[in-house]
């Protein structure tokens, strides 16, 4: 297992680490680990994601809520800042804008507590995930929304395989062609796992852990 420090075509500024080999996540197996702890949870690193992102939805898309997936609070935090700022080219101008991050049933399903359900409920909602890969979670947070009343504008990603998701647009700070030879494989379809290659870890959106 090899590892690369990656930098984001968008702004260089942001960087991930990629290490290479044979992941399995609960949905798909990757030929690539990417660690973003750093984008998720330093100050410095979340403000810059923060602004890069803000860059493409202050101008046309309202947000009333931002709702945070996969520990992406802070940056959440920095982007309503930034999408809200006093500028005149803002549709957000000055808007209070909620960060809120929804709750896992014992069925895995995601919901929100009574507290939360104004925050969403006629609101325009911007989806903010650590990684889009499959889509499954970031469908399941499309729907979540539309459950309680409120309206998906876009999702925002550090890194997303796809454009679109349950005909909503995914803009990612990273994509598959910053990172060189990243492939993802459905479980049943894997070549690794044809190949007899042992996978190298288990991985989500929290991190991995080696075998």
């Amino acid at each position: 297992m090899t590892s690369e420090i990656i930098r984001a075509a968008v702004n260089p500024n942001l960087e991930i680490v990629a290490y290479s080999g044979h992941f399995a996540t609960r949905h798909s197996h990757n030929s690539h680990y990417l660690d973003i702890t750093r984008l998720k949870h330093e100050f410095t690193m979340a403000r810059e994601a923060a602004i890069t992102l803000a860059h493409c939805y202050a101008s046309d898309k309202k947000v009333d809520t931002i709702v945070c997936l996969d520990g992406s609070e802070v940056i959440g935090a920095f982007l309503a800042r930034h999408i809200s700022k006093d500028d005149s080219f803002s549709v957000n101008q000055n808007k209070n804008i909620n960060v809120i991050t929804p709750e896992y049933d014992s069925n895995g399903q995601l919901i929100f507590r009574d507290n939360l359900v104004p925050m969403v409920s006629g609101k325009d909602v911007l989806i903010l995930i650590s990684t889009v890969n499959s889509g499954k979670t970031a469908r399941r947070a499309v729907e979540c929304v539309k459950y309680y009343g409120g309206r998906t504008q876009c999702i925002a990603a550090v890194f997303t395989k796809l454009g679109l998701v349950a005909g909503v647009p995914v803009f990612g700070l990273f994509t598959p062609a910053d990172i060189p030879g990243y492939a993802t494989y459905l479980t049943k379809d894997c070549p690794m796992c044809r190949e007899g290659k042992k996978i190298d870890g288990l991985a989500n959106s929290y991190g991995y852990s080696k075998f």
